[in-house]
């Protein structure tokens, strides 16, 4: 039983397996924490359009003064 538990523990057949799994965790983590920012700093397309609305309204107004 030890020669079979002495076998198991020096096979390394998997350990490729577990570095490709924790490096495709870490990129998509990275991914996701990215993705968060980038949308957390563009709002909404609605406050975007009312925010442009009225950066115009006040330009084309003061090109009327």
């Amino acid at each position: 039983m030890k020669r079979h538990i002495k076998a198991l523990w020096h096979q390394d057949e998997g350990a490729i397996t577990v570095d490709w799994v924790v490096l495709t965790a870490a990129i998509v983590g990275l991914t996701v924490s990215v993705m968060a920012l980038f949308v957390s700093a563009s709002g909404t397309p609605e406050e975007a359009y009312g925010t442009n609305m009225d950066a115009a309204q006040t330009f084309v107004g003061s090109l009327r003064n």
